[in-house]
């Protein structure tokens, strides 16, 4: 294989912890185009570079790929068969990720294995179905996050860069939930709350063209019926107003704060 030259190159450009996401591969025929595929991958390095540190670890872009790996049939079967960690280690990547797409039954299933090129051992692995690639790519967000970070747990890093690495991922993502789904129901309700007051505003104002037609004819009793109907509308109407406003800022705060 003609690695000679892209190991020098390796070993020469890049600072230690180099992580390399190789291309994912279709397993067999497979309803994702050649463009859909290296989207997914792409989403897998954006994941890696958002989760290491940057002045720590180095993420190859695809440019570097191509340059290290030149095109030929040997390395694209050393692809398809998976020799992901040779690879990595005539590149001198100490990190290697690849992903092969493959059928499942009526679903697409995408297989993610992370290893560790010096010692050949698997960090990590995840197994991702859906009908479409979307399903792909959402999955990919949720869980790549995990999957890299245990490159950081495996490098024993020091205390000041582990501080860089989020210590629960799935804790945060949590978080990060409940506080969205708090601030959309605050909305909702302020929303709800607003639309009662136009409500009241729209009733009162029929109570009260009612009451000037009928102003000159009306009854004492039935005079006074009106006016407290007006008055209630009135009333309805701030304490709707007050409470919707509150809420729908309420829910804003969350949103800006979290």
């Amino acid at each position: 294989m003609r690695f000679v030259f892209s190991m020098f190159f390796a070993t020469a450009t890049y600072a230690a912890n180099v992580l390399a996401v190789l291309e994912i591969v279709p397993k067999s025929e497979v309803n994702a185009s050649i463009t859909e595929m290296r989207h997914l991958t792409d989403e897998l390095r954006r994941q890696a570079i958002s989760i290491l540190p940057e002045d720590s670890y180095t993420v190859l872009t695809r440019d570097n790929m191509i340059s290290l790996i030149p095109p030929d049939e040997e390395e694209a079967k050393c692809l398809a068969e998976g020799c992901a960690v040779d690879i990595g280690r005539a590149i001198g990547a100490e990190y290697i990720s690849q992903g092969s797409i493959g059928n499942f039954g009526e679903d697409m299933s995408l297989s993610i294995e992370l290893y560790e090129t010096m010692s050949g051992k698997l960090l990590g692995s995840i197994v991702i179905e859906s009908r479409d690639v979307k399903g792909l790519l959402s999955a990919i967000r949720e869980q790549a996050p995990n999957l890299f970070s245990k490159i950081y747990k495996s490098s024993g890093a020091s205390k000041n860069t582990r501080a860089n690495i989020p210590t629960n991922i799935n804790t945060e993502k949590t978080q990060f939930k409940t506080s969205t789904w708090v601030a959309i129901g605050l909305d909702v309700l302020g929303a709800t709350a607003l639309g009662l007051g136009f409500y009241h505003n729209a009733k009162g104002n029929e109570y009260y063209k009612t009451y000037k037609n009928m102003e000159n004819g009306l009854e004492p009793q039935v005079y006074k019926s009106a006016y407290k109907d007006i008055e209630n509308s009135k009333r309805n109407r701030n304490i709707s107003y007050a409470v919707g406003s509150a809420l729908l800022l309420s829910g804003i705060a969350i949103h800006i704060w979290f």
